[in-house]
């Protein structure tokens, strides 16, 4: 079985609150307690790498991406 890893939003979809760690990388709600990192929203302007660890509410954020339901491709009906 191969882990699925869902990657966060690209640094220029961020806004100035979320690309500080100040709100939810994905809906934007204000992070107080229990929000865990999301991964490393990825992004540069020109040879400057605005890479930078982003945060989500946490598993039960409303607009958090969800996994697929079958991690299998091709399947026939």
């Amino acid at each position: 079985m191969t882990s699925w890893k869902r990657k966060p939003p690209r640094v220029t979809d961020l806004t100035r609150a979320q690309y500080s760690g100040w709100d939810c990388c994905w809906c934007g709600k204000r992070l107080t307690h229990g929000a865990r990192s999301a991964g490393r929203a990825t992004g540069s302007s020109g040879a400057y790498d605005l890479s930078v660890e982003v945060y989500e509410c946490g598993r039960r954020c409303p607009a958090r991406p969800r996994r697929p339901t079958s991690a299998r491709t091709g399947d026939t009906p």
